[in-house]
């Protein structure tokens, strides 16, 4: 008796190990059942002459003159992006290639392998003029601005705001 309840509990411990694997290719094969049908695509749209339960949206027209960030359109771009309308902007360096010539018509680097000197004068040059460049539009937009009386913060509110009382006769005047 004693032998065979040895034997009975070996067998007993396989039947539970496969009762186990069991389970758990069922609990896969349900999971991979489940996995598999979230990624199905949507059943087709019924197509025909009265209205569809869905409807699909129109992109909206863009036009050349079309304001920036309003729907369909991208934010209109410069061909310098450091530059402003007016402009006024930061030196941007143009990309080169390291061997040949550059854009101001020699190598940038010596064949001993250091910078060339004239290539530092020229880019310090063309700094130089697009300084130039910059005082000069800014100092035309500030002249602009100051015609139009939009310069000065008090034409602004007097604009906006109207006359709000700051001024001697105002106060003379025992409003």
């Amino acid at each position: 008796a004693h032998h065979r309840a040895a034997s009975f509990i070996p067998s007993l411990c396989r039947s539970q190990n496969n009762l186990g694997r069991s389970m758990m290719r069922s609990l896969l094969l349900a999971t991979c059942l489940a996995a598999a049908s979230a990624f199905v695509p949507p059943s087709a749209v019924p197509v025909g002459g009265a209205q569809s339960a869905v409807t699909m949206q129109q992109r909206p027209k863009v036009t050349q003159k079309a304001k920036p960030l309003s729907p369909g359109s991208n934010y209109p771009s410069t061909k310098n992006i450091q530059k402003q309308a007016s402009g006024f902007g930061s030196f941007l360096q143009r990309f080169q290639k390291t061997e040949g010539k550059s854009k101001y018509g020699m190598p940038i680097f010596l064949p001993n392998g250091n910078i060339n000197p004239k290539y530092l004068a020229a880019e310090r040059a063309e700094m130089a003029a697009n300084q130039k460049l910059n005082m000069k539009a800014e100092a035309a937009k500030t002249k602009k601005m100051k015609a139009k009386g939009t310069f000065f913060l008090d034409d602004y509110i007097r604009k906006k705001v109207g006359n709000v009382g700051s001024n001697k006769e105002y106060y003379q005047s025992g409003r």
